[in-house]
C-alpha cells in the first residue's frame, strides 16, 4: 500500500505534518511518493511572529525533511490580505488538475473545527470517486477535540518515523513550540497502543476502498 501515490489535500502549510506526517516519511521509505495539495496560500498572518516569506521558508524545511512536492492554489484575497477560501468550480477544478495518477485521496474530517478544513473535505469529497482507489480522512490534533462521527478504522504504524513527524513539526518553529509537539506526538503514541507496546501510529476514517 505505502508504494502507491498519494495526493493529500489540506488547508494549510503544517497540516499535513500534524495530521499525517509520519505516513508521508513511511511512503517514501516504501517507494512511494506525495503531493500535497494545499489550498490556503502563504499569505497575510495573524500571528506577529510569522509572514509570507516565513511560511514558505517553513515549508521548504518541512519539504526537505519529508519528501513531498507541493502544488498551491492561488487563493483568493481579501481586501486585508488574508485568504478567503470558499469552494467554487474553479477550486474543484483545480483540484482535479492535480489528480493525474494519484492512487489514494487523504484531507480533512468534515468536523474540524476550521472552517478551511471543511472546505478541503467537501473539494476532496468532490473528486473523490473519480480516479482514486482509497479515500482516507485524517484524525488531527487538535482539531479532533470536536469530532463526533468519525470512526478510526484504518491505523498506520509510524514507530519507525516518529522522529522524522517531529523534525517536520520543528520546522514551523513560529508556530509549533516544544509543548504543542509533544501534545501531537503523545496523542499519536495513545493510538500506537492500541497496535501494541512502544508502537506509535497515526490514525484515518477510511471512507472507501476499492483496492
Amino acid at each position: 500500500m505505502f508504494d502507491k501515490k498519494f495526493l493529500i489535500i489540506t488547508a494549510h502549510p503544517d497540516d499535513l505534518e500534524m495530521g499525517c506526517g509520519g505516513l508521508v516519511a513511511k511512503i517514501n521509505k516504501n517507494g512511494g511518493s506525495v503531493t500535497n495539495l494545499i489550498l490556503v496560500k502563504p499569505s497575510v498572518e495573524h500571528n506577529v511572529n510569522r509572514d509570507e516569506q516565513i511560511v514558505r521558508n517553513e515549508l521548504e524545511k518541512s519539504k526537505s525533511v519529508l519528501n513531498f512536492e507541493t502544488a498551491i492554489y492561488d487563493t483568493p484575497l481579501y481586501d486585508n490580505g488574508r485568504p478567503n477560501l470558499t469552494l467554487t468550480n474553479n477550486l474543484i477544478s483545480y483540484a482535479e488538475s492535480c489528480i493525474n495518477e494519484h492512487e489514494i485521496l487523504i484531507s480533512h474530517w468534515r468536523e474540524d473545527h476550521h472552517q478551511d478544513h471543511r472546505v478541503c473535505y467537501d473539494v476532496a469529497r468532490s473528486i473523490s470517486r473519480k480516479h482514486f482507489k482509497q479515500f482516507w480522512c485524517m484524525d488531527e490534533p487538535p482539531y479532533n477535540l470536536h469530532y463526533k462521527n468519525f470512526d478510526c478504522n484504518h491505523y498506520v504504524d509510524i514507530t519507525d518515523c516518529v522522529d522524522q513527524k517531529r523534525q517536520a513539526l520543528e520546522s514551523y518553529s513560529t508556530y509549533f513550540n516544544n509543548f504543542s509537539i509533544d501534545t501531537i506526538i503523545d496523542y499519536n503514541k495513545y493510538r500506537g497502543s492500541f497496535l501494541g507496546e512502544n508502537k506509535v501510529a497515526e490514525t484515518f476514517h477510511l471512507m472507501y476502498n476499492k483496492i
